[in-house]
């Protein structure tokens, strides 16, 4: 039997509008915007290349890769941690992508909402208090271990986005703004609250954009508290990832023209009239990467944000900025023509590429944030490619002095 789903779309000052249904059945997922959102003056495309705005049937195929669901959809909905969490705590338990998306509604990363009627109304979001946040690392710690857990608590845990990572995180309101509160697990090998801390000072040293982050310690050991990004006061932003609109599922082969740094850049060209500054962004984010040994750089960690008050879409800040400790070698995606390896000459081709000028100076600061001995030795071969970056650094500084 197809099911249905209503997607609503916060457009700023607190107006939420039906923007369209989907319905999906065991052959396809088939999308429409509904007419009095198309004639609205601040609608906007769901996804600028795979939906945009008009009156047509949007169809996405099922194939043994590829969901009968549009990305930008599973973007909004619940990450691992999120199906985790939703699949302990639902009676019954949600099992088909629409029915993850109803139960996460308003909880992932973005503007939008679900519903399964075109009447229900959107679940405002619950208080969530900074008091309680001892007790929900508790919580998260029974999930990680299988544990039953007290469903009365549901409304406090983040069900993440599909672009969101797969660590333990709830929500809590912490002066005045929203946060993702992460925490580690008892299974992580070195303290990963601290390590993304450093990771995330460390990006916006190198002049990259990433939210206000901060540490609070716990009878339990620390939580990672990140502000959200995609709220200001009374609107959400729309967020689309970089794999929702190259429409790629199946991530078993790089395609170098599109999952790479430099796509990424052509990318942002073809959705808006972005600054001339977004090659050096990508670029300079690139070589965090590399520099830290964040391989799980794939393409749901890289993201496009429209604001409501704004028309066009930017990159979006920073997330997810993680050293790999078990995931070293070639990087998610391609760094540049040469593949996924970052190797001197590739990291100049992806330059070149990315229209970087050869005289641009990188600089990517250190930051221990109190990070353990035990801590730093497993993460140096994180930061063994940091070397690459500066070789690259130097020979380029030559080059153009020459």
């Amino acid at each position: 039997m197809p099911e249905k789903l209503f997607i609503h779309a916060d457009l700023g000052d607190g107006t939420i509008l039906l923007a369209g249904q989907l319905i999906v059945d065991d052959k396809a997922g088939r999308f429409k915007y509904a007419k009095a959102y198309i004639n609205h003056p601040q609608a906007f495309a769901l996804d600028p290349i795979n939906l945009p705005l008009n009156t047509d049937i949007h169809v996405k195929h099922r194939t043994r890769d590829t969901p009968a669901m549009f990305g930008v959809l599973i973007d909004a909905g619940p990450d691992e941690w999120g199906r985790r969490w939703l699949t302990k705590t639902r009676q019954p338990p949600p099992v088909t992508q629409v029915e993850f998306l109803l139960a996460a509604s308003g909880e992932g990363v973005g503007a939008l909402h679900f519903t399964a009627d075109i009447n229900d109304p959107v679940r405002p979001p619950p208080e969530r208090p900074f008091e309680g946040l001892v007790h929900l690392q508790h919580i998260a710690s029974d999930i990680e271990a299988g544990k039953e857990v007290d469903r009365s608590l549901e409304p406090f845990f983040f069900h993440g986005s599909g672009i969101g990572g797969a660590r333990p995180k709830s929500l809590i309101e912490h002066d005045g703004r929203e946060w993702i509160t992460k925490f580690n697990r008892d299974s992580d090998l070195v303290d990963m609250c601290r390590v993304e801390l450093a990771s995330m000072r460390m990006a916006r040293d190198a002049g990259i954009e990433v939210p206000d982050v901060e540490l609070t310690e716990t009878d339990r050991g620390p939580v990672l508290l990140v502000e959200r990004f995609d709220q200001s006061p009374n609107e959400q932003h729309h967020l689309v990832s970089v794999a929702s609109l190259i429409n790629k599922f199946d991530i078993t082969e790089i395609d170098e023209s599109t999952m790479s740094y430099p796509g990424i850049t052509q990318l942002g060209k073809r959705i808006g009239h972005l600054t001339n500054d977004l090659g050096t962004d990508v670029f300079r984010r690139m070589l965090l990467n590399v520099a830290i040994g964040n391989t799980d750089d794939h393409l749901r960690n890289h993201a496009f944000m429209k604001k409501s008050s704004a028309s066009d879409y930017t990159f979006s800040p920073g997330y997810d900025i993680v050293p790999q400790i078990s995931l070293q070698g070639s990087h998610a995606i391609a760094i540049g023509p040469f593949g996924s390896s970052p190797t001197v000459d590739n990291i100049q081709a992806a330059a070149n590429r990315m229209g970087v000028a050869d005289e641009l100076a990188h600089e990517i600061g250190g930051d221990d944030a109190g990070l353990g001995e035990s801590d730093l030795a497993l993460l140096e071969r994180c930061f063994a490619l940091r070397d690459v970056v500066e070789r690259w650094h130097n020979k380029a500084q030559k080059t153009t002095k020459v």
